[in-house]
């Protein structure tokens, strides 16, 4: 089958299937898809969704051990050629065998191709490399996203992912709509609304930072003068900087994926200065103290202001609404 052609092992996959593990979209999703897109087939389907995955044959890295090259194998099944240029990921031989979870091992951009090879650099930023290079293997693969799905991919699947872990925590799940128009009413600054025994909290669903996956990405679009989606609200919105607002959302659920390879693990922090409190805080932009830093880290595991525990957080985050509460009547 087509959407079988890039796993190097699919007797593999219908072990796992056999076991009772439901790996393969249903006829009818892929139905659904092809008839919505007329025209498209399945074949466009699986070259979309599924990575390029080129095989590495050599690595050398440098004496410093600060960069390095490799080449790696073309497959088959490609469409075009590699320009230069092109960047990707590599991901562990493990992986693609189906004996271990998704990771990005470091990072790879194509600096030529030959006629059944490619040949590149190895990059990772400063504080990683060393540590990449050591893990890096000849074996392992460089996955390329042939269409640019894989990050709207990621995002759809965080968000559905969350909506499983919320709903599955008793919550009664909303996801926010992306705009609202102006005779509608007003417009919302973060992503879902969760209810549970007459409690509402709002939650900003956010990533790790794929450049270094110890911190966050606390990132919003920045809207100084109150401009872009929102510019002709009576409720638009100013943002001084591209951190987000402490204001916009009561906890950050940050999706793990990019450290542990699994789309349904979240780490949880309250929206709440270091001012505020101590312990549960975020660090603030010092110049704009209304502002989370853009970057904060999340230890591994997740702790101090980070919770995995979605409960927990909503349990933080009423035990700081209830003492905020009695100090205003005070």
């Amino acid at each position: 089958m087509i959407l079988w052609r890039n796993c190097s092992n699919p007797f593999s996959w219908l072990r796992r299937i056999r076991q009772g593990e439901n790996l393969m979209p249903s006829a009818k999703t892929i139905k659904g898809l092809l008839t919505r897109f007329g025209g498209a087939t399945t074949e466009m389907l699986d070259r979309v969704l599924t990575p390029y995955r080129l095989q590495l044959s050599k690595i050398v890295i440098s004496k410093d051990q600060k960069s390095a090259e490799f080449e790696a194998e073309i497959p088959d099944d490609v469409w075009t050629t590699f320009e230069e240029g092109t960047t990707g990921k590599i991901v562990p031989k493990k992986y693609v065998e189906g004996r271990a979870p998704w990771k990005e091992v470091i990072k790879a951009r194509i600096r030529e191709t030959k006629e059944h090879t490619v040949v590149g650099e190895l990059y990772f930023t400063p504080s990683r490399i060393k540590a990449a290079l050591k893990e890096v293997k000849v074996g392992d693969f460089l996955e390329i996203d042939p269409f640019g799905v894989t990050s709207k991919i990621e995002s759809a699947l965080c968000e559905a992912a969350f909506f499983k872990v919320a709903t599955a925590a008793g919550f009664t799940v909303i996801r926010m709509p992306e705009n609202v128009a102006k005779h509608v009413g007003t417009q919302n600054y973060y992503d879902f609304r969760l209810e549970r025994n007459s409690l509402v909290y709002r939650i900003e669903l956010k990533s790790l930072w794929g450049t270094d996956t110890t911190k966050a990405r606390l990132i919003h679009t920045v809207s100084k003068e109150g401009g872009g989606k929102n510019s002709k609200r009576e409720d638009k919105q100013v943002w001084d900087t591209s951190s987000c607002r402490f204001q916009d959302q009561d906890i950050f659920a940050v999706s793990m994926w990019l450290r542990t390879g699994r789309i349904t693990d979240f780490a949880f922090a309250l929206s709440l200065s270091e001012d505020s409190h101590n312990e549960w805080g975020l660090p603030k932009v010092p110049k704009y103290p209304h502002h989370v830093t853009q970057n904060p880290p999340i230890s591994d595991p997740p702790s101090g202001p980070w919770t995995i525990d979605l409960n927990e957080a909503c349990k933080r985050f009423d035990l700081f609404s209830k003492r905020n509460k009695s100090k205003k009547h005070r």
